[in-house]
């Protein structure tokens, strides 16, 4: 049952693949330098590379807008974000998936009565308005410094054309390296706590883990959309929005590439932290937004005579009907698949106050004077719960965000051999484990509670003082391990 479900995140992988490697190698090839086979080969090759070997992507902020609890919500979800692709495909206009994905998420969100994390959704939407731009002005900036290089070595026309095709094959692979990690995520990614794929023993290499074997099937089925369906956006993007020579295509495809690598590189994101610098978010960005912002900075920098500014606003408009589109698309598809083929989209989560909420809420430092309406009571949905506590007028919504998710109800039990069983006793340190071995059977109504107890261990504490590059990742890693365990050890409530 579960592989007819991925069958809607491989509709997501395959109108993915038709959209966005016309982004990477459309200029290339609407201007005769790199024939669309080896094109879409090159493509191919390097996007499974970057999903199967670095595909965990900068994904966690879209995450955060919606966690889809069940199979058939991910299963729907998805399936609305690849109509919404394909819709708009087939009418020429390349979209970006996270702004689907990020639509259809927050349908099921109001479906199911879940908050959105704005704080989420300003990052990302603030990445759809700043990637283009960067991409404009990296576009802009190259053509300056290529126009004056070759004015000066003034090279054969010859050996210039020899140099620009070595350079579209290779900054395109490299960005087709950065398109498959960085959006890897979007494609599989709300399938990975129902992974139906075990860890396999590959005899002299290792393991294959169960997630990269999900990674590698949503890869190829990027795969299947470059061969079958991305010329026409091809079409669109590196010859109708603006008239670009093979060393304008160059300088496109590598202003993209250096926009992906900024909002991809997980040492640069530390880096600017470390010199207490606003960081980039590590979110995943459009390469199709950003391909237009290249042409459209070119274009500019060539004085703007030829540039179809009706065409460029067609798609500017596509990009802000996608995720409403995505959204409507999800919330309707949500009622069909629930109550005409009677399939759980999302598990009813009940929120409690009792005495041991209420005294973790005093323990974070929060004032529970004003929670005297809620305490006692139990709800069964988020937006209810906020909507009651709203009223009172004393919290913050970040504060409301906090108190909800401590009162929210997720019964874990520790079973250590559900990890044995997925082989993942690899993916924490020996006290982690030790530790996790001393609560075995024990239960726990709430996640706070379960990190509480883990705590009390060294080898579970974050790093708090003085916090370096290697303390960030190292408490980045700890988080990842605490949300592995929560969907490990998660039981229906009884």
């Amino acid at each position: 049952m579960v592989f007819i479900f991925l069958l809607s995140g491989l509709f997501l992988g395959w109108s993915f693949g038709a959209k966005d490697t016309a982004n990477i190698f459309g200029v290339a090839v609407e201007t005769k330098m790199i024939s669309f086979k080896k094109a879409a080969l090159i493509a191919a090759i390097f996007v499974t590379l970057g999903a199967v070997l670095d595909g965990s992507g900068p994904s966690g902020t879209l995450s955060k807008l919606g966690a889809v609890n069940e199979i058939g919500g991910a299963f729907t979800v998805a399936l609305a974000a690849a109509a919404t692709i394909t819709l708009m495909v087939r009418i020429g206009i390349p979209v970006a998936t996270s702004q689907t994905l990020a639509g259809a998420i927050i349908g099921w969100n109001y479906f199911a009565g879940k908050l959105t994390d704005f704080a989420s959704l300003a990052t990302i939407a603030a990445s759809w308005l700043i990637a283009p731009v960067l991409g404009a002005i990296f576009a802009a900036l190259l053509f300056f410094v290529f126009r004056a290089y070759l004015n000066k070595v003034k090279m054969h026309l010859l050996e210039q054309d020899v140099w620009t095709r070595l350079g579209l094959l290779v900054i395109g692979a490299f960005g087709a390296y950065s398109l498959g990690a960085n959006n890897i995520a979007n494609i599989v990614g709300v399938f990975v706590p129902v992974n139906p794929f075990r860890d396999l023993q590959i005899p002299g290499l290792g393991y294959l883990s169960g997630v990269t074997q999900l990674f590698l099937i949503g890869s190829l089925s990027i795969v299947v959309g470059i061969y079958t369906y991305s010329q026409k956006v091809m079409k669109t993007v590196g010859k109708e929005l603006f008239s670009l020579s093979p060393i304008t295509g160059l300088i496109a495809v590598l202003a993209e590439s250096l926009v992906l690598f900024l909002f991809s590189s997980i040492a640069l994101h530390n880096l600017l932290i470390k010199l207490g610098l606003p960081p980039i978010p590590l979110v995943p960005v459009s390469a199709s937004q950003i391909i237009v912002g290249s042409v459209l900075g070119i274009g500019l920098a060539k004085g703007g005579k030829n540039i179809r500014y009706n065409l460029l606003g067609r798609i500017s408009m596509g990009w802000v009907a996608a995720p409403i589109i995505a959204f409507f698309f999800s919330f309707v598809a949500l009622f069909i698949v629930q109550n005409v083929f009677e399939q759980s989209v999302h598990q009813t989560t009940k929120y409690i106050f009792n005495r041991n909420t209420i005294t973790e809420i005093e323990r974070q430092g929060f004032d529970t004077k004003f929670l005297s309406t809620v305490n006692g009571r139990s709800f069964d949905s988020e937006r209810s719960l906020y909507q009651e506590i709203i009223k009172q007028g004393h919290y913050s919504r970040p504060e409301l965000l906090a108190i909800i998710h401590i009162t929210e109800v997720y019964p874990l039990t520790v079973k250590t051999q559900l990890l044995l069983d997925k082989g993942l006793k690899k993916d924490f340190s020996l006290q982690q484990w030790q530790a996790l071995e001393k609560l075995e059977g024990r239960e726990f109504l709430h996640k706070w509670e379960l990190r509480e107890a883990l705590s009390a261990n060294p080898a579970w504490q974050a790093k708090t003082l003085g916090l370096s590059e290697a303390d960030i990742s190292y408490n980045r890693h700890l988080e990842s391990r605490l949300d592995l365990l929560f969907r490990s050890f998660y039981h229906t409530p009884k």
